[in-house]
């Protein structure tokens, strides 16, 4: 440093011209150690005899008498006088050991002008860096070097400078630093770029002192103008925007007040003191900061945006406190946190309580205010209009939830909200849907006391805040009247003498927010408390009711749909969607077998009298008059013989057959279906008694596209694929029984009719060939007449095959296990459930097993409704209708075409309307291309048996079915494994190409 320039005047350093280093290196003394430690001698040590005959042997000097004794200018001529008492220069070696005497002394060491002033400290100093030696010192080093920037500088005193600071430090603007809104943090008010130095302090020191209180006044004033932008945000961004910007005034309150009070203690002498009792304000501003991304190096043109989202603020707050407990910051930033998380979030985790019913129910929607005129004058259908309501209600049910939220709850949340809408229409006098209950509030546990009570369930946390510290005044009771203890509280005041009861006028507004705060700190866990020793641990406590409430809601709304005695009942609808729209009750397929088909071997046009229509009955003529009109060719039906289909169906000559009639009769084969086998004294189930208008025949729009033209064909397979039956749950159970599950049933039934026709097309090419024995159908082609049969018999062994695969494997497999599982305990119950007919009476109304044997494999009433629907596509993959299965569900098809091409081309021939030459080409045609189809179609099935389980019960097992001793699914594609075996026995068809 430039001090040290002048140094010659006091130093005569003449001696180091003649020095030369690395010269001469043995005559250099040796340098020994100046210490030494005795050995220990090997006995018991005593230090406290050892150290007071050390005291005694070496007496301690008096150093403050000796430093009176010394004066600097000594010190100095000593240690840099160039000679000695002669005047003679002094060798090297006697200099450095001069300089080494000097360092043994107590005083300071630091050579400067500044050591001759009466008023510098002689202490002692083992170093002579200029930093660590008085402020004063330093100061006047500093202003020797750079003279311009002290003679510029603002000087204050220690006392004005702290007068300043009392106001910047709680985020007003002072005499000496003002707040500046385009860089928004606090400057030097002084004119120009002028430096602020305190008194006896340089500016280095002065900046030093004065950063802290900048920093902290700076980041406060920030928090403050970002609660200012939160307070303006609108009502839209919701109460937990609102909520934060209330906890953080409240924060901010509480720093300003704590800072006051701390600013009252300080020692202008000691700044050192009062800087360092600031700095933990400065930790928990600096982390106040970081929480909304306003810190003290971020300008304010880069300043992140407001969010608004609930999730998002309440999740940063979460993921901030974690961190700091993590770390293990200071109790009160820990405890700081805690406040904001737990006063922003309080809002938004009631929504979510009362979203399920916890603490509370969801208000309605209110009614659209654009609703159209039919709409708002009440013409729309009540019951389609209240389920458009609960799909509606079902598709707005909230999915986005917190993070931090434990993960069983957040996959139980959207279960128990839509569980909770359909509770409410399923049985509105519920337990659970009963009044608010204040005490079912979600809360943040922070005292240790709260938490272990909340872990051992001993006691019950109080409504009022848990941090509160207020404590209402004793009440002084005049009176012995007695009161409910709900209401002894707020009655006995007016059981008091006038003028006894004393209390706070309500026109006088007071803050006790700091208080809550403060009493919230010095509650605070910090650390928490073993039991919860994360945050995480914590959080799955405090939620653990609100999750056993959430899977009490969904497994009661499972419990009321397989108990109920009511419409609600699924094990009955599921038996009357089995019987109907998977055609497996007897009295309904004869019945629709009577409607829609026909096994005749003639062709029934116009030759019998029929129920069909009324016009039909005025046209009933003798058999032996329709044929000879037949051959005279009067009233000779023009269309082919649709064989396998109803002549109901066939007399209007139209097809689709769409009228009036075929309604009619279709609804009276449901309702003959459904009191067939009932008496008439006896009482039935109101499903049963509902089933009558539930179930009905419904018909499809024609297609668009290359499809159109079968759908109009009666010949073709796809003739009824414009006939399904519709089926109308009650509102709650649309979701188990909703229309895509409802779409698979469709397809399912369709499939079902094309089998229907051409199982009846076999079992009438069979009556033809027995009504033709006296006249064979090819009388002169023998050959054509052995391939006739042969082919029949084909054609006969593979529909049957495959029908009694379709209901007894395919559907029977699959859907009677289920039903077994939602069965009744009774075995009568048991039995009745698993047969194709309707169950009876005492079924429906038989206790079923208890809900947790009922429902040990469903959690909730949306398993439940996948696992339908999982039902539903092993029963449509068994019967190689789904759409991966699309090549192989085709090579069925065409085979089942085949085999109705073939009965058809029987009927023309047995109506003498193809010739019999034209005939056996057609049957050979058609039995080559059967043949072959159908060792194609068995080749793939083979395929795909070998690459699809190995057995149904890795297909799909019951939990405890082995135990139980429930009946095993035969699964999707493992079902297929018994198709191949009933088709291909012996490999006849993949050995016969």
């Amino acid at each position: 440093m430039e001090i040290w320039t002048h140094a010659e005047d006091l130093l005569d350093l003449s001696a180091f011209s003649e020095l030369r280093l690395g010269e001469d290196l043995d005559d250099l003394p040796q340098i020994h150690p100046h210490f030494f430690f005795a050995p220990l001698k090997d006995r018991p040590q005593d230090p406290i005899l050892e150290a007071i005959k050390l005291s005694q042997a070496q007496p301690t000097p008096n150093v403050r008498e000796e430093r009176k004794k010394k004066e600097l200018t000594s010190g100095l001529g000593e240690v840099g006088s160039g000679g000695g008492e002669e005047g003679r220069p002094r060798s090297p070696v006697s200099f450095w050991r001069s300089v080494l005497e000097s360092q043994r002394q107590a005083t300071s060491n630091t050579l400067s002008w500044d050591r001759l002033r009466p008023t510098h400290t002689h202490r002692a100093s083992t170093t002579a860096f200029l930093s660590e030696q008085d402020d004063a010192v330093l100061a006047s080093a500093r202003y020797r070097l750079d003279p311009e920037s002290s003679r510029t500088a603002h000087v204050v005193s220690a006392e004005e400078l702290h007068l300043s600071l009392q106001m910047t430090v709680i985020g007003t603007s002072s005499g000496l630093f003002r707040w500046d809104n385009t860089s928004e943090r606090f400057l030097y008010a002084a004119e120009g770029s002028r430096n602020l130095r305190v008194r006896e302090r340089d500016e280095v020191i002065s900046r030093s002192i004065v950063e802290r209180f900048l920093t902290i006044g700076t980041l406060l004033r920030r928090l403050e103008e970002f609660i200012k932008a939160l307070q303006l945000r609108t009502v839209k961004d919701g109460p937990t925007v609102h909520a934060l910007a209330h906890a953080l005034s409240t924060v901010l309150i509480y720093l300003r007040e704590s800072l006051v009070k701390t600013s009252a203690s300080d020692d202008t002498g000691l700044f050192a003191s009062v800087w360092s009792k600031y700095a933990p304000y400065e930790d928990i501003l600096h982390a106040i900061s970081d929480l909304y991304g306003r810190g003290q190096d971020v300008a304010p043109d880069v300043y992140p945006e407001l969010i608004s989202s609930p999730i998002k603020i309440i999740s940063i707050i979460y993921k901030h406190l974690a961190l700091h407990l993590e770390r293990r910051s200071s109790g009160t930033i820990s405890a700081i946190f805690a406040y904001i998380l737990d006063a922003t979030s309080k809002g938004y985790l009631h929504e979510v309580g009362v979203s399920v019913g916890y603490g509370g129910q969801p208000r309605k929607q209110p009614t659209k205010l654009h609703q159209e005129r039919e709409q708002y004058f009440g013409l729309e259908d009540e019951d389609e209009q209240a389920e458009e309501d609960i799909l509606e209600a079902l598709e707005g049910v909230q999915t986005d939830f917190p993070d931090f939220f434990p993960k069983p709850l957040l996959d139980l949340l959207p279960t128990a909200q839509k569980s909770l809408i359909l509770l409410r229409h399923a049985q509105p006098d519920h337990p659970l849907l009963g009044q608010e209950s204040k005490d079912k509030r979600v809360r943040w546990l922070w005292s240790e006391q709260d938490i272990l009570a909340e872990w051992n369930e001993t006691q019950h946390i109080s409504v009022e805040s848990p941090y509160s510290s207020s404590t209402p005044a004793p009440l002084v009771q005049v009176s012995t009247t007695t009161y409910k203890p709900e209401i002894a509280a707020q009655f006995h005041v007016f059981d008091m003498a006038p003028g006894d009861f004393v209390t706070q006028s309500a026109l006088q507004v007071v803050d006790k927010s700091t208080s809550t705060l403060e009493s919230f700190i010095q509650r605070f866990a910090a650390p928490l408390p073993s039991i919860t020793p994360t945050l995480p641990h914590l959080t799955a406590l405090v939620f653990h009711k609100l999750l056993e409430h959430a899977s009490a809601l969904s497994t009661t709304l499972l419990a009321i749909f397989l108990t109920s005695s009511n419409n609600l009942n699924l094990q009955l609808h599921l038996n009357l969607l089995r019987s109907y729209l998977l055609v497996t009750l007897p009295a309904f397929k004869s019945k629709l077998l009577e409607a829609l088909f026909s096994d005749a071997g003639e062709y029934g046009v116009d030759a019998s009298p029929h129920g069909m229509s009324l016009r039909s009955a005025r046209r009933r003529r003798s058999k032996a008059k329709a044929k000879t009109r037949e051959r005279e060719g009067e009233g000779e039906s023009k269309q082919p013989w649709a064989v396998g289909i109803s002549a109901n169906l066939l007399e209007r000559e139209v097809w689709p057959p769409v009228s009036g009639d075929l309604s009619f009769f279709l609804r009276t084969v449901i309702v003959d279906s459904v009191n067939m086998g009932w008496e008439v004294d006896e009482v039935q189930h109101v499903v049963l008694e509902e089933a009558v208008w539930r179930v009905g025949f419904a018909i499809r729009d024609l297609p668009v596209g290359g499809g159109r033209e079968r759908w109009m064909n009666p010949l073709c397979i796809e003739a009824l694929d414009f006939l399904y039956m519709d089926y109308k749950p009650p509102r709650p159970m649309d979701v188990l029984i909703s229309p895509h599950i409802l779409s698979k049933y469709h397809r399912i039934f369709a499939f079902i009719l094309r089998l229907f026709r051409v199982e009846c097309a076999v079992k009438s090419l069979f009556r033809m060939t027995r009504l033709a024995a006296g006249s064979p159908l090819f009388p002169t082609l023998v050959n054509s007449r052995r391939m006739v049969l042969h082919f029949q018999f084909i054609a006969q062994s593979f529909v049957s095959t495959l029908s009694s695969y379709v209901f007894d494997t395919a559907i029977g497999g699959n859907f009677d296990p289920f039903l077994e599982q939602l069965s009744a305990s009774s075995p009568s119950s048991s039995s009745s459930s698993s047969s194709s007919s309707p169950p009876s009476p005492t079924s429906a109304t038989a206790t079923p097993r208890s809900s947790t044997e009922s429902a040990s494999r469903f959690s909730d009433v949306f398993e439940l409704a996948s696992a339908h629907s999982v039902l539903l596509d092993r029963i449509l993959t068994a019967c190689l209708l789904r759409s991966g299965q699309k090549a192989v569900g085709e090579l069925l098809r065409q085979a089942l075409e085949l085999v109705l091409e073939f009965c058809v081309v029987m009927g023309e021939l047995q109506r003498e309307r193809v010739k019999e030459w034209e005939a056996a080409g057609m049957v050979e045609d058609v039995y080559r291309r059967f043949r072959s189809k159908m060792t194609t179609f068995v080749k793939v099935l083979k395929n795909l048996v070998d690459k699809g389980p190995t057995s149904a019960m890795a297909a799909w097992s019951f939990e405890g079915a082995s135990v139980t001793g429930m009946q095993q699914p035969t699964g999707g594609t493992a079902a297929l494994a018994h198709l191949l075996v009933r088709l291909d026995m012996g490999a006849w068809w993949t050995g016969a190409m």
